[in-house]
């Protein structure tokens, strides 16, 4: 059974761990949404199919059925990648008691909120092709899908979806065609960037809609609100570990080749269709030298290594809408 890193969290019982998972899952909010299957290797393998063979054949009261043999099936390889880091703890903080906070939990606090932006960077924007040592994220999962996985708005200038009643009409019409797409509709998440959480809202507002069953809100584990599209949670992607970069970036290029548009991602957690956290055993935190000081300088170490990554066999278990204005430059 496939557990999410909040439910491994509750049930962890190591302090340090358990509190390492919480603020991770604190600032990646994807972690209480996908599952994590254990795996017994670095690489896993799984056949899809390519091309399905010729369908079946009506016969002839005592005629034969003949043998379809164009069909066809592809190997498909996943693999977990080492994701953590070092803390190295000054022996001088053990000394510090005039402090709002413990110098060594603020240390900690900081290298996990680092860790968690890095970890929803490479979900999206992982790729071999930039650093063979991390796992591939969604942007590249679905350029490698059928085409029909992406589904860009328009055939140039990026939508401006409150430019007008049909226009708006248009930019839901193809959200609910990548919704649909993605595995039938069997959405459990949509990830997107700060903008477009506002500008959802914005285009049902132009248009005099309520949502009317479509938008609800529900919780995470630390009580915020998250607003849902037919129960899938909207997920804002937030920044890379500099602050300032938006992970989902409105600078992306446009089908008139401007570097102006954003995309929207719909996901299925489903390892047949979609993709799935993959982990080599769960998250560990150590101390190398046993609880002493280190021999190359006067502090203690805390070690956090994790070996994991994503993994998907399927075709139709991603989408990506494409091809979305900035939302600070639409009409309204």
């Amino acid at each position: 059974m496939a557990f999410t890193l909040a439910q491994l969290a509750k049930l962890e019982t190591d302090p340090t761990r358990k509190g390492i998972m919480t603020n991770i899952i604190r600032d990646a909010k994807v972690m209480e949404l996908l599952p994590w299957e254990n795996v017994g290797s670095l690489q896993s393998v799984a056949v899809r199919y390519r091309t399905l063979p010729t369908g079946g054949v009506f016969r002839k009261v005592g005629g034969a059925y003949t043998e379809a043999t164009d069909g066809d099936v592809e190997q498909v390889w996943e693999s977990v990648y080492g994701f953590g880091g070092e803390i190295l703890f000054d022996r001088v903080f053990d000394k510090i008691t005039n402090t709002i906070i413990d110098p060594k939990v603020l240390q900690t606090q900081m290298k996990l909120k680092a860790m968690a932006l890095q970890f929803n960077d490479y979900f999206i924007n992982g790729d071999h092709a930039t650093d063979a040592d991390g796992f591939e994220g969604l942007k590249k999962r679905v350029a490698g899908m059928p085409s029909r996985q992406t589904i860009a708005i328009g055939d140039s200038a990026p939508s401006d979806a409150t430019a007008s009643t049909a226009a708006a009409r248009t930019f839901l019409k193809n959200w609910d065609k990548a919704w649909y797409r993605c595995n039938n509709g069997s959405v459990n998440a949509i990830f997107m960037n700060e903008a477009m959480v506002y500008a959802f809202g914005d285009v049902l507002r132009y248009i005099g809609s309520s949502g009317g069953n479509l938008l609800d809100v529900t919780k995470d584990s630390f009580d915020r609100d998250l607003v849902t599209y037919k129960g899938a949670p909207f997920i804002d992607m937030g920044l890379k570990a500099d602050q300032s970069t938006e992970i989902i970036t409105v600078t992306e290029t446009a089908l008139d080749a401007g570097a102006d548009s954003t995309s929207v991602y719909f996901a299925s957690f489903n390892i047949d269709q979609g993709v799935v956290g993959i982990q080599l055993g769960p998250l560990e935190s150590y101390d190398p030298n046993a609880g002493g000081e280190m021999s190359t300088q006067p502090a203690k170490q805390l070690r956090i290594e994790w070996w994991h990554g994503l993994a998907g066999f399927g075709s139709y278990g991603l989408t990506r809408l494409s091809n979305i204005g900035d939302p600070a430059g639409w009409t309204a």
